[in-house]
């Protein structure tokens, strides 16, 4: 029995030995199946869900003149687009070169009926502008294209979306787009915002916000390279604060690009809202009368006995002179900043930016320089005093003509306009009858003792006033202006000879430039801003556009309500230099030269332009008509009020007005008749053309 025991129980162990390797080989087997044989199939299940992040951005922040009203604001756009995610998965390709002809034969199918349905409901589309978008590579693969954002019915809405199968991808979708209130009013100010077109050029003008992969912080506002951007104006200076903040949604896609799922919402934010400096109404009021005067300065008005005036542009600037701050800039013509909403046309651009259509899109009263004429007899005259060339009493003959002594060649006789003679005159006289001879006389003892006062003594002085520099203006595109001097003759004629007909300085250089002629050219912007710095005694501030920085605490309530809104940021007034008088006569002999040019009673070059348009106030300014060649005289004045000595200045406004003629024809009625509503309060009112928030 013990050897059958013994027996029984080694079969016993071998069928359980058995037993045991046949179970763990047949898992070794299904191991290696698994992880060797079949891996390609689970690592293809494996990866057909992915996580996908779509970029959105953050309404933008609200744009305000200084009490208040909105000048741009958001509002809520139906938009038929494409969800090209969505239409990729409907066999409609990626919109590349390695699309099939199936996929691009679908295409055409899909957005030829979609075009056909849109024009025919009043919103003409082409097939080939929504091909174009399809393939446009700005757009990621999960972006939504829009296509048509004006006059998308509710019709159409619930059309489009019971026919997904006619129209795969196309959807009717809602998002915040930029509204002007107020038209055209302010455009060049405001400015656009458009599409990053290069992430190299644009983003780096702005504050370093870093990119949707690499954000600068937890509060940054990061971009994306399809997002939008400011493009110029306020919109550009102030891109930091009117950003709204973005957030990604993350979804769900299977391996065909399929959504199945969302995982994640995004925290968008509205921009801050920026407050300028401007007034609307002033604003409105600027735009409609140089628009009115521009026309009235057509062909079939005689600038001079002998040109026919032709004016087709110009630009006026209203500065507060005791704060720098800006209350209204004008330039004509103009543009429609709405149309821009959503892109534009390279056909569209081309025309707002062409030389045949004027430039609507140039802000002339900063980007644009011309002669400023007489007007510049303010710095020859700071010149002259500050050196002791004159005295503000000292009296010589005009007879209308000066000539050079020990002149034999050349051009030796400058004259008067018209060869007009004034007699005798002082410096306050010279400026109240606009005397040439008298300043040309400036000119030539200035050039003639240039060993004791330097070469360029009158280009000195307008250095002090601001000129042949940007003001530093919180807007791109600044112009600088042109003040010449012998060196910078000297060096442009090395350059390029061809440019010139002469490369050394002369007398008749100097004489021009004492009165406004020749090498030298200013902005409206630095006309306005130098004069504001006589009008206030002598400080030149740098021209401020905007007053605050404030974020809504409820969006549902007014704007103007400031306990319903945290301050940002508040900006304060800088100075950029002061001018100053070796004593106080020599001021105030200018100044009041400068008063009898506007005086209605008296003899002064603008005088029937106030008597036109009777300001409330006594103005002081001067008057300024620019030569160019070939073309009818630039008109150009600048003034400010009150002007009494006794009061603080309000107002310093400057024009300039090219092929308009002289300037107490165009330019100075034109300011004549913006100061008169605004000195005797009643300004109309402008009225906003579409709808804002209150």
């Amino acid at each position: 029995m013990a050897v059958e025991d013994a027996d029984t129980t080694r079969v016993r162990l071998a069928v359980i030995g058995v037993v045991c390797i046949s179970l763990f080989a047949s898992l070794f087997v299904r191991l290696y199946y698994l992880q060797v044989i079949d891996h390609q199939e689970f690592q293809a299940q494996s990866l057909a869900v992915h996580l996908r992040t779509i970029h959105e951005q953050g309404p933008r922040g609200r744009i305000l003149d200084r009490n208040g009203n909105i000048l741009v604001d958001n509002k809520i756009s139906v938009v038929v687009g494409i969800d090209k995610a969505t239409a990729r998965s409907k066999d409609m390709g990626n919109g590349d070169d390695n699309d099939s002809d199936e996929q691009r034969a679908k295409r055409k199918e899909v957005f030829g009926r979609l075009a056909v349905l849109l024009t025919n409901r009043g919103l003409p589309t082409k097939v080939t502008a929504i091909e174009t978008l399809y393939t446009d590579r700005r757009y990621s693969p999960n972006d939504f294209i829009p296509i048509q954002d004006e006059g998308v019915t509710d019709e159409l809405q619930a059309y489009l979306g019971e026919r997904h199968t006619q129209f795969p991808g196309i959807e009717v979708k809602s998002r915040t787009v930029r509204v002007y209130p107020y038209g055209t009013t302010a455009a060049h100010l405001l400015g656009y915002v458009g599409q990053i077109i290069d992430t190299e050029l644009e983003l780096p003008d702005v504050v370093a916000q870093g990119t949707v992969k690499k954000p600068a912080g937890p509060d940054a506002k990061p971009y994306a390279p399809e997002d939008q951007i400011g493009k110029t104006g306020v919109e550009r200076s102030f891109e930091k604060y009117l950003r709204g903040r973005p957030g990604d949604t993350v979804i769900q896609v299977d391996a065909k690009g399929q959504r199945i799922g969302t995982v994640k919402e995004p925290q968008l934010a509205q921009g801050d809202d920026l407050w300028l400096t401007i007034d609307v109404n002033i604003q409105a009021l600027t735009e409609q009368k140089l628009k009115e005067t521009i026309a009235a300065r057509n062909p079939s008005v005689s600038c001079d006995k002998i040109t026919k005036c032709d004016a087709s542009e110009g630009s006026a600037v209203v500065l507060d002179p005791t704060n720098g701050e800006v209350i209204a800039m004008a330039s004509y013509p103009t543009f429609d900043p709405s149309m821009l909403v959503n892109g534009i046309s390279s056909d569209l651009w081309t025309q707002l930016n062409s030389k045949e259509a004027g430039k609507p899109m140039l802000n002339r009263a900063m980007a644009e320089s011309y002669a400023p004429g007489s007007t510049f007899k303010l710095i020859s005259s700071h010149a002259a005093l500050g050196r002791g060339l004159i005295t503000p009493d000292e009296v010589i003959q005009d007879r209308g003509v000066y000539k050079l002594d020990g002149c034999t060649s050349g051009k030796c006789e400058f004259q008067n306009a018209g060869r007009t003679p004034h007699g005798s005159v002082n410096l306050q006289t010279a400026l109240t009858v606009s005397s040439d001879v008298y300043y040309y006389r400036i000119g030539d003892l200035l050039w003639r003792g240039r060993a004791a006062f330097g070469d360029a003594p009158i280009q000195d002085s307008a250095k002090v006033f601001g000129f042949g520099q940007k003001t530093g203006i919180d807007l791109p595109s600044e112009s600088a202006g042109l003040i010449g001097t012998p060196e910078w003759l000297a060096e442009v004629y090395e350059k390029n000879p061809k440019n010139w007909d002469h490369g050394s300085w002369t007398v008749g250089d100097t004489l021009n430039v004492a009165i406004g002629q020749g090498l030298v050219a200013v902005t409206p912007l630095q006309l306005a801003n130098a004069y504001a710095a006589f009008a206030n005694g002598g400080t030149r501030y740098k021209p401020k556009i905007a007053v605050r920085v404030t974020r809504p605490k409820d969006l549902t309530k007014a704007v103007v309500d400031l306990n319903n809104v945290e301050l940002v940021e508040e900006f304060e007034s800088k100075v950029n230099g002061t001018v100053e008088f070796p004593d106080p006569h020599q001021y105030a002999t200018i100044y009041t030269g400068l008063q009898g040019v506007a005086n209605p009673s008296a003899e002064g070059t603008a005088a029937g332009a106030f008597r036109d348009y009777p300001v409330a106030w006594q103005m002081a300014g001067k008057t300024g008509t620019a030569q160019v060649q070939g073309k009818a005289d630039t008109s150009v004045f600048v003034g400010w009020g009150p002007a009494t000595g006794f009061v603080l200045p309000q107002y310093t406004m400057a024009t300039v007005l090219p092929e308009a003629g002289f300037g107490n024809e165009a330019a100075a009625p034109l300011v004549a008749s913006v100061l008169k509503p605004v000195s005797d309060n009643a300004i109309p009112v402008a009225v906003p053309t579409t709808g804002a928030s209150k």
